[in-house]
């Protein structure tokens, strides 16, 4: 959509307004940069759609593309692109702050793929381990684990065959209200909302390991 103003707002808007635009900017901030790790952390998006609009970020100078026999396989922000890194933590902060909490079919892989891209991992076991989830009232996949270590986080349907530290069992939505900071683990677990099943050490290194949204600052209230 074209403004025609000279304001750089308009001129921004121009550039980013299009549906899935942020998200598909988010997604890259985060590390995808190719379309099949795009596609799975924007489900719903068709593959020709994310294609056009690939091609407007990079016709904008946001996104480089690679191809290899005409197959588009890689994209990368360009500086210009990693420069919305701020914009999109803001919309993020925002977001949280003052939309209402997650309530509904919370699809239960975009929100633990989102957990496990924002754990520290310099806090985690050298050997991996898994935290296994039983989600309820969901239309989607209900078990999922986390495989954690010091060199990577995944997020999988398929049962890891690792040792599991804590069982957690609880709706997406709730999963989410906490991460998100709207409710504590405490409160949830006094509210029925969440089961954790461990021993005492493993819950809390297995709390502290799954943290909370870059989106939520501590100690900023609940919405």
């Amino acid at each position: 959509m074209r403004y025609a103003q000279h304001c750089p707002v308009a001129g921004a808007a121009e550039v980013l307004g299009e549906p899935w635009t942020v998200l598909i900017i988010r997604e890259l901030l985060h590390g995808s940069n190719s379309p099949p790790q795009l596609i799975r952390g924007l489900p719903g998006l068709s593959r020709s759609l994310l294609g056009r609009r690939l091609h407007q970020l990079s016709a904008a100078g946001l996104v480089t593309l690679a191809r290899s026999q005409g197959t588009l396989t890689r994209c990368a922000l360009t500086d210009a692109g990693r420069a919305l890194e701020g914009v999109i933590d803001v919309l993020g902060r925002w977001g949280r702050r003052w939309l209402p909490p997650p309530t509904g079919d919370v699809d239960p892989e975009l929100l633990l793929l989102d957990i496990a891209r924002d754990i520290d991992r310099l806090g985690l076991p050298a050997s991996p381990v898994s935290i296994h989830f039983r989600f309820a009232e969901t239309s989607r996949q209900r078990w999922w684990w986390l495989v954690l270590s010091d060199t990577a986080v995944v997020a999988t349907a398929q049962d890891p065959a690792l040792p599991i530290t804590v069982r957690v069992e609880c709706t997406p939505s709730a999963l989410a209200a906490i991460w998100l900071g709207h409710d504590s683990w405490l409160d949830a677990v006094k509210d029925h909302a969440v089961r954790l099943t461990g021993n005492r050490a493993a819950v809390r290194s297995a709390v502290a390991w799954l943290g909370t949204s870059r989106y939520h600052r501590p100690g900023e209230p609940p919405r």
